[in-house]
């Protein structure tokens, strides 16, 4: 008994001292500390944040260089350079490493290259491993007027310390967490590399995320950011910038490039290949649910399955939420199952999230490691995106599979069909 109370007592240190380290620190019961840390927003702090996007929205162009950090001593550097209507041009190393990877937009094609061998990617397969090592870039459309650089750098996985801030936000795309605010205020002024800046703090989704935003007096612009992300664990990232330049000329040839001779153009594997595909048996689970005991996947054998993977962070997650639950509603009583599960929440923050959107269909709502590798590895979901659906047939193949918000409702009702539900047209 003593040695559980030990380990509890560990855990909830490290906890504190995470949040110590963003500066704010906190009790280790999310119980106890959530509703504090959900700001209540202040004209002046909003006022500042606001003149941040202006200045951002009123620039030509912005460079700087980012240095992001974590507590475990990771760094990935990214010299950034962001020209409208929409260049940009991306270099990210790690720690002390020569090695980067480019990523560079010109306005009518998009491109990522390496210099020799390429790394790793997250999405990686051991045949796309062995079939393109070096000399070889990646060539597609254009991410001008959509499309997430942080999206972008996150998907292929080479960084280990990801971006805070969006670059794509200096082209008025907005991020998709401003729906979200809570509130902002202030937190004093604080020195940054000698110049002052006004630091405010930003709350979303009920202080499930909080940003600490250093701004410079001289320019409004960041010079500084820390975030924490209160999942299943607490994950504090901190990203500095330097060499801050807005409006200022940038090379042409920073904003275009050409393959050297002997470069190969090369497809990387798509965040979709990674999923089960239709036809195979998916993985059979007994993970603990959002109520009470266990959820068993084969449990629901003979009956059509949506399984809908979430995650309260998710902005899309929690916009699609309330259309699951309708759906939930409207079909329970007709056959299929609609199941949710969630594997990177804190238990009662998640079960609190569920209260307040009124959601009853079942869910799997389990952080550990096992309920991880399964998403992760045995569903498919190395780069983490969510949401994620599979539709499941009686006999519990996979039918359907798709990241995100499908648009396609055809896709959708086809599938349904295909697993052997009966709809009304």
């Amino acid at each position: 008994m003593r040695d559980k109370i030990n380990v509890r007592s560990m855990t909830a240190v490290a906890g504190l001292l995470l949040e110590a380290w963003a500066l704010y620190v906190v009790g280790a019961s999310p119980r106890r500390w959530r509703p504090a840390l959900i700001v209540k927003d202040e004209t002046a702090a909003h006022i500042l944040y606001d003149a941040m996007i202006r200045a951002m929205g009123d620039a030509r162009s912005l460079s700087y260089t980012s240095v992001c950090s974590n507590p475990d001593d990771r760094i990935s550097t990214y010299r950034i350079w962001l020209q409208k209507p929409g260049s940009f041009h991306v270099e990210q190393t790690n720690d002390a490493s020569t090695k980067s990877t480019t990523i560079l937009d010109d306005g009518n094609c998009f491109w990522v290259h390496w210099t020799g061998d390429r790394p790793t990617l997250l999405l990686d397969t051991d045949k796309s491993r062995a079939d393109a090592r070096s000399d070889v870039y990646v060539k597609k459309a254009s991410l001008a007027g959509g499309g997430s650089i942080q999206s972008e750098v996150a998907l292929l996985g080479t960084a280990l310390v990801g971006l805070i801030f969006d670059p794509s936000a200096f082209y008025g795309t907005g991020s998709p967490l401003a729906p979200y605010i809570d509130g902002i205020r202030g937190r004093g002024t604080n020195p940054v590399r000698g110049e002052v800046c006004d630091v405010i703090e930003v709350s979303f989704m009920r202080a499930r995320r909080t940003w600490y935003i250093w701004l410079s007096r001289q320019d409004h612009l960041p010079r500084k950011f820390k975030e924490v992300d209160r999942g299943a664990d607490t994950r504090v990232i901190v990203e500095e910038w330097s060499n801050v330049m807005a409006n200022g000329a940038i090379p042409p040839k920073v904003l275009t490039w050409s393959p050297p001779q002997g470069y190969q153009q090369w497809n990387p594997p798509r965040l979709e290949d990674s999923l089960l595909p239709s036809g195979q048996e998916v993985p059979d689970f007994q993970l603990r649910s959002a109520r009470r005991g266990k959820i068993r996947l084969s449990d629901y054998r003979g009956r059509v399955i949506w399984l809908y993977v979430w995650d309260t962070g998710a902005p899309q997650c929690r916009e699609e939420m309330p259309g699951f639950q309708q759906l939930y509603r409207e079909y329970r009583d007709k056959g299929p199952v609609f199941l949710g599960f969630n594997c990177s929440d804190d238990r009662r923050l998640a079960r609190a999230f569920l209260r307040e959107n009124h959601v009853t269909f079942p869910s799997v709502l389990d952080a550990s490691e096992a309920a991880t590798r399964l998403i992760r590895l045995d569903y498919g979901n190395k780069a983490g995106v969510l949401p994620l659906n599979y539709i499941i047939d009686p006999q519990g193949r996979v039918v359907d599979g798709w990241f995100g918000q499908e648009q396609d409702a055809d896709r959708v009702l086809a599938a349904l069909q295909k697993a052997g539900l009966e709809l009304a047209q």
